[in-house]
């Protein structure tokens, strides 16, 4: 199985699906379809720095991992990349932006355009991290995701939403997206430590 095409496919398809629900939705619907963006980009940028490495420029790192060399030319600056993008995606989540982004046309296309690239960034810079580092990584990404549960909540309170639809909701983001990646990287993890 080509596994680089395969994220390109998918990253693609989930990139226009979250385009339309991020149109189409309800406000805590499109906050949820930021998810979207965040993991195609993710794709993508994994997509590109595997695909544009010839073959011959992969190297076995210290976990005995191949990575293309790109990725260890960038180690050294892995984290402050991926802070960039995460900076590129957290100001859209807060409630007085997302109120914005809302109204605003201009700044609606802005903040899915930003959820792309820091996907993109963080996606291209994570083939450059050890495999406790993605262990972490991960790990803070769970974390967050209950403050997103609180955001969600919140933002509930803003647009009046009743709280059948925000369960609702909660239940397409845990049981839609989150349990999916948790199996992921699961299956990542099983496969690094040579289980399976």
């Amino acid at each position: 199985m080509n596994y680089l095409n395969l994220g390109k496919y998918i990253g693609i398809s989930l990139l226009f699906v979250s385009a339309l629900v991020y149109i189409l939705g309800d406000p805590l619907l499109r906050l949820i379809s930021y998810q979207g963006p965040i993991i195609s980009g993710a794709l993508l940028g994994w997509y590109v720095i595997h695909s544009s490495t010839p073959q011959d420029r992969y190297i076995e790192d210290q976990d005995n991992e191949k990575v293309p060399v790109t990725s260890l030319l960038l180690r050294k600056r892995a984290w402050l990349l991926i802070t960039i993008g995460i900076a590129l995606l957290i100001p859209w989540f807060t409630p007085q932006v997302f109120a914005i982004s809302l109204r605003d046309q201009f700044f609606f296309v802005v903040a899915f355009l930003f959820q792309v690239i820091g996907g993109f960034v963080i996606g291209y810079v994570i083939p450059s991290l050890r495999f406790m580092e993605k262990f972490i990584l991960y790990s803070l990404g769970f974390g967050a995701d209950l403050f997103f549960i609180l955001l969600l909540y919140i933002d509930s309170m803003l647009f009046y939403i009743s709280q059948t639809v925000l369960l609702n909701d909660v239940i397409i983001l845990v049981y839609g997206i989150k349990l999916l990646e948790g199996i992921l990287f699961g299956v990542y993890i099983v496969k690094r430590i040579n289980a399976i």
